[in-house]
C-alpha cells in the first residue's frame, strides 16, 4: 500500500487574490516563497478546488522535496521492484 505524504502547511486561498496579496498570505503562513511566488525550498503544489460557489487555489507545501520522502519510505519506483533496469528497456541511449 502507497504511504500518503501530509503537506508540511496547506492554505487555501480564494482564486482572484491579488499576485502581491497571495505571496504575502504564502509567506505569513509559513511558506518559503519568492517574489514570483515559488517555493525556494521545498515542494509547493496548487490545487483548484471544484465548488463553484467558493472557488479557492489549495497550496500544499511540503518541507522536503517528494523525491526526499519517497528515498526514507519503503516504496519503490516500480522498475526497482521488479527488477527492471533502464537498458532492459531501451531507454539507455
Amino acid at each position: 500500500m502507497p504511504k500518503h505524504h501530509s503537506a508540511t502547511i496547506t492554505l487555501r486561498l480564494p482564486v482572484g487574490i491579488d499576485a502581491d496579496a497571495e505571496i504575502a498570505a504564502l509567506r505569513a503562513a509559513g511558506i518559503p516563497v519568492d517574489a514570483l511566488g515559488n517555493a525556494e525550498r521545498g515542494f509547493l503544489f496548487v490545487r483548484f478546488s471544484n465548488g463553484w460557489g467558493n472557488r479557492t487555489n489549495i497550496f500544499r507545501w511540503f518541507a522536503g522535496s517528494i523525491e526526499q520522502d519517497l528515498r526514507k519510505s519503503d516504496i519503490e519506483p516500480y522498475h526497482r521492484q521488479h527488477g527492471e533496469t533502464l537498458a532492459s528497456r531501451g531507454l539507455n541511449r
